[in-house]
């Protein structure tokens, strides 16, 4: 009996098709296709990062109020904060991505973007690629736009963006373990935020904690800092006892911050893991750095933030993480 003869061109399917083989997860571990990208924790030795250094010259906001910062920011100052963080995780061997903003035909305005430097807010990362916020305030929307474009020059997979009436910031995500994502519920991440995120996760096998925040709490990232597989330090007054007895079932050991000067005006807590129990923390935080070290915690470097912390923000939430090595 003749066998008949597929004799339809590769476009349709016949002879010449080549099917796509293995997962995105191999695309981006093999870094043809995609960049090598991607995290499963929070504590997985640091590969990449991206920073926003703004220009020296841009104008301050009249009413700092208006933009979400405490103070008159010097924004010289803050460029030289960002580019010796910058020198300092490159000394560490980290990859840094500069975020550099454009609008296509019309000219970026520094000024109408005052909360830009935030990285760590614009979108949160997986294993397979990046998930992009929808920021809660008026001030900071379409600054999601500019890391989007970021990212897809870099060649990091963009899994979703939050959208419709949610809003999620980056900087309410957490990594607990592998699989497992705790995430605040507040006043910058809603319920439908929250929703699209599980969503996603869900998609690549991660389940999403729920962790409602008291008012006055920015993110998640600003009372939990994830520093090993069984080590968290946790300001106790801020991050609620249902949270802290869950990280007690996860089998964490804790190291509670006192809330002092240091944590809540000079951003101690507000560090970068760069491997496990090795950080790079806000400098001129002695109390804080000694809790730490006794705790088993390592600062691997401190960098000044002082300026920006006038902004409401410190070394933590300017360092966007594009990379990890998985645990």
């Amino acid at each position: 009996m003749a066998v008949k003869r597929d004799i339809r061109p590769a476009a349709f399917g016949g002879r010449g098709w080549r099917p796509r083989r293995g997962t995105l997860a191999d695309d981006i571990r093999e870094g043809r296709v995609w960049a090598s990208c991607g995290l499963n924790s929070e504590y997985g030795r640091l590969r990449e990062v991206v920073l926003y250094r703004p220009p020296a010259r841009t104008p301050p906001p009249a009413d700092p109020n208006a933009v979400q910062h405490l103070e008159r920011v010097d924004w010289a100052r803050v460029a030289g904060e960002i580019g010796r963080a910058a020198a300092c995780f490159r000394r560490l061997g980290v990859d840094v991505l500069a975020l550099r903003p454009r609008l296509g035909r019309t000219a970026f305005k520094p000024e109408d973007c005052p909360n830009l430097v935030f990285v760590r807010d614009l979108f949160f990362m997986t294993p397979q690629g990046a998930i992009v916020s929808r920021m809660a305030s008026a001030v900071r929307a379409g600054e999601e736009r500019h890391l989007a474009r970021a990212l897809a020059e870099r060649g990091v997979p963009i899994l979703g963006t939050i959208a419709g009436s949610g809003t999620f910031e980056g900087a309410d995500a957490l990594w607990l373990r592998p699989g497992l994502v705790a995430v605040g519920l507040g006043n910058r991440t809603n319920a439908a935020g929250f929703g699209q995120l599980s969503d996603i996760l869900r998609r690549l096998g991660a389940a999403c904690l729920p962790v409602s925040l008291p008012p006055g709490v920015q993110h998640l990232l600003g009372c939990l800092q994830v520093v090993d597989g069984d080590l968290a330090a946790v300001r106790p007054r801020l991050l609620p006892q249902a949270a802290r007895r869950r990280l007690a079932e996860e089998g964490f050991e804790t190291v509670p911050l006192p809330e002092d000067d240091e944590v809540g005006r000079r951003t101690a807590m507000n560090f970068v893991a760069v491997s496990p129990r090795r950080v790079v923390m806000a400098a001129g935080c002695p109390a804080t750095r000694r809790r730490l070290e006794a705790a088993g915690i390592a600062v691997a470097a401190e960098v000044s933030v002082s300026e920006l912390a006038k902004a409401a923000g410190g070394l933590g939430c300017a360092a966007g993480i594009l990379g990890r090595e998985p645990v």
